[in-house]
């Protein structure tokens, strides 16, 4: 991957140990409003976190978001597509001889800023990141982190994830990640709700401006339903991800402002892959 610039970092290490924090204090239910949920299928390793801010309630107030729909699939998909054959035409990608890593800079894509709430680290555990290993990333080591974009209820979540490592082949990385994320299927978090995961129509390769030579990108339309205190919240996302020889990484992202006024629609396919490409080059840097 070549840059005029140096870049600022596709699935991440596990966040270093550290408890649960210190007891919540007592309060009301909230109303409506859902906080970002933990990573699927595991309970952090540094815990929780900060308490949550305050929800604003209402009648059909629903603010928060879902993040890590990649990792959900990948959390259960281990091992499942060991022999898949990438179709994304790795042949054909300039591959520069050297190598990169993935880093979580403050800020990405101009004026997203790392979320004071939600996921303070990669999403993936060992079992993502295996599954990843097995579509041929060797010694793959694990980056990501939740950012922001305006307020917490009313802005833009973006949820960045990958790994890096040395990627045998990309159009297989890439093509068995998004088969995994076909499959769909409803998964447990960590806080004890459920999300369903649905994907439509097909995975679009895509080349947005500032996408370097080396690289492969799609982006597939998601729906997302977390079920939890018998209500269902539905989620609009879309996931844009990339491979190239050294790293596969996704991106996706969630307007709090929609969802919470029940608006919600789909980021649209160019308008993310733009992003993706964007916080690529902010995230992924030469190896030292």
């Amino acid at each position: 991957m070549s840059h005029d610039q140096q870049p600022p970092n596709p699935y991440g290490n596990q966040p270093q140990g550290g408890g649960y924090g210190p007891p919540q204090p007592q309060q009301q239910p909230p109303q409506g409003g859902y906080g970002p949920p933990q990573p699927y299928g595991q309970v952090p390793q540094q815990g929780y976190g900060q308490p949550q801010p305050p929800r604003s309630g209402g009648k059909g107030k629903r603010n928060g978001i879902i993040i890590g729909v990649v990792v959900a699939v990948l959390a259960v998909g281990a091992g499942v597509f060991v022999a898949h054959k990438g179709n994304s035409g790795s042949s054909g990608l300039h591959d520069d001889g050297k190598k990169y890593t993935l880093t979580t800079p403050d800020t990405v894509a101009g004026d997203y800023v790392k979320s004071p709430v939600g996921s303070t680290g990669p999403q993936l555990d060992d079992t993502a990141v295996g599954t990843l290993k097995a579509l041929g990333v060797d010694d793959a080591k694990s980056a990501g982190t939740l950012y922001l974009k305006g307020s917490q209820f009313t802005g833009v979540f973006l949820s960045f994830d990958g790994v890096y490592g040395t990627v045998k082949d990309p159009g297989k990385a890439l093509d068995g990640m998004f088969a995994l994320l076909d499959k769909g299927g409803t998964n447990p978090t960590s806080d004890g709700s459920k999300v369903t995961v649905s994907p439509l129509g097909t995975p679009q390769t895509v080349k947005p401006a500032g996408l370097t030579p080396d690289a492969l990108m799609k982006c597939q339309k998601i729906n997302e339903t977390q079920e939890q205190d018998n209500q269902k919240i539905p989620f609009k996302t879309t996931i844009c991800a990339w491979a190239d020889y050294s790293t596969v990484a996704y991106v996706s992202t969630i307007d709090d402002a929609h969802v919470s006024d029940g608006t919600a629609t789909w980021p649209s396919v160019a308008d993310t892959a733009a992003l993706a490409a964007k916080v690529r080059a902010d995230v992924e840097v030469p190896a030292s």
